[in-house]
């Protein structure tokens, strides 16, 4: 769970990163500055890469954890867990 928090927030970082990229880019592209359009280049790429990966990788467990979802309930268990009923003594 952890783990997951901390993707959740590097990939929420590389999408603004994507977007001060293109910031970047689009100034540089008004003030004639040939540098400024490399570098906010390469910031945007950079962003889009890295979110690309996390958002990637997201969705596979994502995929994991429906299909192990769908298989309880094809055995017929309603429940995520592996508790009994409320209120119900064994």
């Amino acid at each position: 769970m952890k783990n997951e928090a901390a993707e959740l927030v590097i990939a929420s970082t590389a999408s603004k990163s994507t977007y001060a990229g293109a910031a970047s880019m689009f100034f540089g592209w008004l003030a004639s500055s040939e540098a400024a359009i490399v570098i906010g280049m390469i910031v945007g790429v950079a962003g889009l890469l890295v979110n690309w990966y996390y958002k990637a990788k997201s969705d596979r467990r994502q995929t994991v954890e429906h299909e192990l979802r769908a298989a309880r309930l094809r055995r017929g268990m309603t429940s995520d867990t592996d508790l009994g009923e409320l209120g119900r003594d064994d």
